[in-house]
């Protein structure tokens, strides 16, 4: 009996190692989880039950939102926005000098309906990205905020070669 218990156990775990916090998989699925509910679903599932640091739960801040958008009750997608919203704004005030977390506040508020009247920071959080992106230790990371921004066409062509300095 202490046998089966254990092999429960071990096949349990085995499971949950298995879907490990792939943090660069969510950054890269980051912009198609906003049209594909299933990866934004499996994704936000993985942040909700393993994401800890605070670039992590940044990551969960914003997918929250993105969940919302594919709810097709108008409550239950402000629910969620402002879950995720207020998650974001308490990791941003811990940890300002984050890159990703600026990031990923400007990634919302620039595409923010205005309805939801959350566009407060877009300039503040581009000068900041453009000053600061550059130090990111992870050379893939800059790749994917990069080629995100750049496909926003949000920042002029000056600003994006002193993204990348």
């Amino acid at each position: 009996m202490a046998t089966k218990i254990l092999m429960f156990f071990l096949m349990i775990s085995s499971q949950v190692t298995a879907q490990e916090l792939n943090l660069l998989k969510i950054r890269k699925e980051y912009s198609l989880a906003v049209k594909d509910e299933e990866i934004c679903e499996n994704n936000l599932n993985l942040l909700r039950a393993q994401a800890k640091t605070s670039t992590e739960k940044g990551y969960l801040a914003v997918y929250e939102m993105v969940h919302g958008k594919h709810s097709v009750n108008p409550f239950r997608k402000m629910s969620q926005f402002k879950k995720g919203k207020n998650l974001l704004q308490s990791l941003i005030k811990q940890d300002p000098s984050n890159v990703e977390l600026r990031f990923i506040r400007w990634s919302v508020q620039a595409h923010a309906p205005s309805i939801l009247d959350y566009h407060d920071d877009i300039s503040h959080d581009k000068q900041f990205m453009i000053a600061h992106l550059h130090e990111l230790q992870n050379t893939e990371v800059i790749d994917i905020i990069y080629k995100y921004i750049k496909g926003a066409n949000s920042f002029s062509e000056k600003e994006l070669k002193e993204l990348l300095r």
